[in-house]
């Protein structure tokens, strides 16, 4: 029996992008062979009714799920609920975080899930030979690449891309990992979830990724998630220490 593997897509207004992440990922689907590929797209009530587009595309497409949430309520909560959703409802073998917004390459899934034989925790990485950023000023990279530096010094970790938000998990990684001790529910999940999965062994690969901007919809980092990125980064070395 095929193993499966579910995208997660967290979504709030992305109304000009979903059609084409879908249809990106249907397409890429049909290389795929060796599993069974589902979709969740995790909807926080998106006032411009991105879901309504999610919900035709799931009557034509039984691999394609909506899970669609009252209010905004975060990346992070969202992330959780669906990695819930996945791997409880939809018996997911690995679960992808993924962005909606055609940043991260669909073309990148079948080599993760092929390191995913071997690694439970496979990241699209922007800081190894090969990755990097497609179309970002300097001054984004440098707060970026000094963001990251900040992370991997303080906890102790030896991944070079901490908040890359591409990443492919496998399900026993998860069940390791205590889900509920995560207290971030925006941006700073990513570097939390890294954090504990590797405290609960996790075994890691890095793959090069480039980075894409997105050409349509608007960015939902802000200064408060960046400032929060910082303060978690802190929280996690009092409360646990290094990796």
């Amino acid at each position: 029996m095929k193993q499966k593997a579910c995208i997660i897509l967290p979504t709030y207004n992305e109304k000009e992008n979903i059609n084409l992440i879908l249809d990106a990922l249907l397409k890429e689907f049909e290389l795929i062979d060796d599993f069974n590929m589902e979709v969740l797209v995790v909807d926080d009530n998106s006032p411009d009714k991105t879901w309504e587009t999610v919900e035709k595309y799931s009557q034509k497409h039984p691999n394609i799920h909506l899970l669609l949430r009252k209010k905004k309520s975060g990346l992070g909560s969202a992330y959780i609920e669906g990695i819930n959703f996945a791997i409880d409802k939809l018996k997911a073998d690995f679960v992808f975080n993924m962005d909606a917004d055609l940043s991260h390459d669909p073309k990148l899934i079948s080599k993760m899930l092929e390191q995913g034989k071997e690694f439970n925790l496979v990241i699209g990485s922007r800081y190894i030979k090969g990755g990097g950023f497609a179309n970002w000023p300097w001054y984004r990279k440098l707060i970026s690449k000094g963001a990251n530096l900040f992370g991997v010094i303080i906890l102790g970790l030896k991944i070079k891309d901490i908040s890359s938000g591409f990443r492919c998990y496998s399900k026993d990684i998860i069940n390791k990992t205590n889900l509920s001790k995560i207290e971030s529910t925006g941006y700073a999940f990513l570097e939390e979830l890294l954090f504990h999965c590797i405290k609960n062994g996790a075994k890691v690969k890095e793959i090069p990724l480039i980075f894409v901007d997105r050409t349509k919809g608007e960015t939902k980092l802000n200064k408060k998630e960046m400032i929060n990125f910082f303060l978690t980064i802190i929280r996690l070395r009092r409360k646990y220490g290094k990796a």
